[in-house]
């Protein structure tokens, strides 16, 4: 049977994603596992046992660790006490579902249970942090985005708790004529069809780059002649994947639309209601993310529905 995956970590933020679980469990006839993973408390060394032996220190490291262990120890049974609740609550809406709790860094183990277990996908709320400060900070569900073995679905926490239920009526997928794109297609696809949505194919058409003054001409088609090619040849791309589609029994609606392709994917989204965005990313991480732009973060930061990250190989 398949498995959601759930990171809670005790914050009212991180359970804005709860609703979207008891959609999507059912959806994708999944058990449910809550996990929270609790920091890892570091213990006294023998350097420091020595140090405070030398200036006669009131408190024994011996003692230290037996505080220490007990504070672990609390910290344990409160996550365990949380997630129970919340477990239970999910559980009376017909969920099935498990909780643990671990203990170490968050995304570490976060990814490491997604390999164990034979996650089918990863719900999480994510901070939203963005440029520099996200760089800096990081970000749990960026770095799981980044190294997962599963598919991830991330929504933008805020400081207010929808109160619409969400229901899941018409899924966006933006491709742009490669493979790595289309690899985020059967998680689309599946989503879709047992959900009876609405699938969206959308493709963006970027302009061509401009010279620039500095450099010397070389003689180019006109600038209308090779957008409306690009247009032409992403049409075809476009209607041959939705044939298949249909085939399947799907409703599916090609998109062609002339702009940067995160500004067209969060446009078209908005303008058509989407209620999800299934995406494959690059997974580019640290500096390298920060300074080249990720179409999938920009969507992210922009957007106000669920996006659902696939880590393209």
């Amino acid at each position: 049977m398949k498995t959601l995956l759930v990171p809670l970590d005790g914050s009212l933020l991180a359970e804005q994603i709860l609703p979207y679980v008891r959609v999507l469990a059912p959806l994708l006839e999944a058990r449910v596992r809550l996990v929270q993973v609790v920091p890892e408390i570091e213990t006294p060394s023998l350097l420091s046992e020595n140090v405070a032996n030398i200036y006669s220190m009131s408190t024994p490291v011996g003692a230290q660790h037996e505080r220490i262990h007990t504070v672990l120890e609390n910290t344990i049974a409160n996550a365990e006490s949380y997630l129970a609740e919340r477990a239970q609550r999910l559980q009376e809406a017909g969920l099935d579902v498990t909780y643990d709790v671990q203990s170490g860094p968050a995304a570490d183990i976060i990814v490491e249970i997604a390999h164990a277990a034979h996650i089918s996908m990863i719900a999480m709320a994510t901070h939203g942090y963005s440029g520099l400060q996200r760089w800096a900070l990081g970000s749990v569900a960026d770095r799981v985005v980044q190294v997962a073995p599963a598919p991830v679905f991330l929504i933008r926490a805020t400081r207010y708790t929808p109160t619409k239920a969400y229901s899941l009526n018409r899924v966006l997928l933006p491709l742009d004529g490669s493979t790595l794109s289309l690899q985020a297609l059967p998680i689309a696809r599946e989503i879709a069809a047992k959900a009876q949505a609405e699938l969206l194919l959308v493709e963006a058409v970027a302009p061509p780059i401009e010279t620039y003054p500095s450099v010397p001409a070389t003689p180019v088609p006109p600038y209308g002649t090779v957008l409306n090619a690009l247009h032409e040849q992403a049409s075809r791309q476009l209607n041959a994947v939705a044939a298949e589609l249909r085939n399947d029994g799907l409703t599916v609606t090609p998109v062609v639309d002339n702009g940067h392709a995160a500004e067209v994917i969060v446009d078209e989204a908005t303008r058509r209601n989407a209620s999800l965005i299934v995406m494959a990313t690059h997974g580019r991480g640290g500096l390298r993310r920060w300074a080249m732009g990720s179409v999938a973060d920009k969507v992210l930061h922009a957007a106000t529905m669920p996006l659902v990250l696939v880590r393209a190989q």
